[in-house]
């Protein structure tokens, strides 16, 4: 089975009332195919966000039998050849692994000398492009086909930012958003996509996540993230109670062996005192750790008269060890200062 086949296979009868969120970009798309579509879409918004994954399931329904303004409908002849990514009238141009753009000759030879060439089975031609991959003069190569387009053509590119485009291709492009998925979506995509995945586990990759289902789908498919959440989560829960000593070598330590991924730690580590702050006003609140973890976490915020205030200064200097991170600062003051600042707020008083 091809690339391209085995990423349609997984959309197979699918169409986009079952592609969780983005209803605004499926209303505008589905309403399209209930008329005469133009000949270009731009599908823009982060990396991740499910651009290609809504973009395959328009192109089917642009090139099905009987649409809807669902989408294609999973039945006839077309329908079946897009899904098992045989049909000879759509292709996709992406950016190949480890290329920094598309090669121009590659938008000459597979997209630019094909236009011409009318649909084979099809009512019209479609071609996803990975406008993010497409420099200067890759862009300069299409445009001419982009201003005069043959009738029976619909492009569909995606981008992360139009900012990377040429005015002149943003002109002819019809531009649909899609904005980050809410926490539940990106839950429930979780939670489909991998029905071994815990509960827990599922709502820690959905809220780090920021609405991205991509970049959640890819957390839950390594072990990083929930392990450093559970060394974060015990750290914050005993800072009261650590030594200066090993607060300057044990736990130097893990930042240090987690160096590349610091930013994502202290992120995790505002969530925690984010956590902290829902259970100092509201013991009952849901929680992303466990019961036995939120007592602990309670107990805590008890004990050493944890507030809002306490807690925003803590953010703070999450914040400051952001920042000075951002700016190349020497890695071992960044950590060894914060850690510091966070054991005196963290303490009690």
């Amino acid at each position: 089975m091809s690339y391209l086949s085995s990423i349609l296979k997984r959309c197979e009868n699918m169409a986009f009332s079952e592609l969780i969120g983005q209803n605004e970009a499926k209303e505008r798309l589905g309403a399209s195919l209930l008329s005469e579509p133009g000949h270009a879409f731009l599908l823009v918004g982060p990396a991740g966000v499910g651009k290609k994954t809504l973009a395959r399931e328009f192109a089917k329904g642009l090139l099905c039998s009987h649409p809807t303004k669902d989408g294609g409908c999973g039945k006839c002849p077309n329908c079946t050849y897009i899904s098992a990514g045989t049909h000879p009238d759509y292709k996709e141009l992406l950016l190949p692994s480890g290329e920094k753009n598309i090669k121009v000759a590659d938008v000459r030879s597979k997209i630019l000398s094909d236009v011409g060439i009318m649909s084979q089975i099809a009512e019209r031609k479609v071609y996803l492009i990975d406008a993010d991959g497409l420099a200067e003069e890759g862009q300069n190569a299409l445009l001419k086909t982009l201003e005069e387009p043959p009738k029976h053509v619909v492009f569909l590119l995606t981008v992360s930012d139009e900012s990377k485009l040429l005015p002149t291709i943003l002109s002819r492009t019809v531009s649909v958003r899609l904005l980050p998925n809410k926490e539940e979506e990106v839950y429930e995509v979780l939670r489909k996509r991998n029905e071994e995945l815990s509960e827990e586990d599922a709502k820690l990759y959905a809220k780090f996540s920021n609405g991205v289902i991509g970049y959640a789908l890819g957390l839950s498919e390594s072990n990083w993230l929930i392990s450093d959440w559970e060394e974060v989560s015990d750290l914050i829960l005993r800072l009261p109670e650590i030594s200066r000593t090993e607060l300057l070598t044990d736990v130097y330590n893990f930042f240090d062996e987690e160096r590349e991924h610091f930013p994502d730690i202290l992120s995790l580590m505002s969530m925690v005192y984010d956590e902290m702050a829902i259970c100092a006003t509201v013991p009952d609140s849901p929680c992303l750790h466990g019961e036995q973890k939120k007592d602990k976490m309670v107990t805590v915020i008890k004990q050493n008269h944890f507030d809002a205030a306490k807690i925003a200064k803590c953010n703070a200097i999450l914040t400051t060890a952001q920042k000075a991170f951002k700016a190349n600062g020497n890695f071992e003051m960044i950590v060894c200062r914060m850690l510091l600042a966070l054991k005196k707020e963290n303490s009690n008083g």
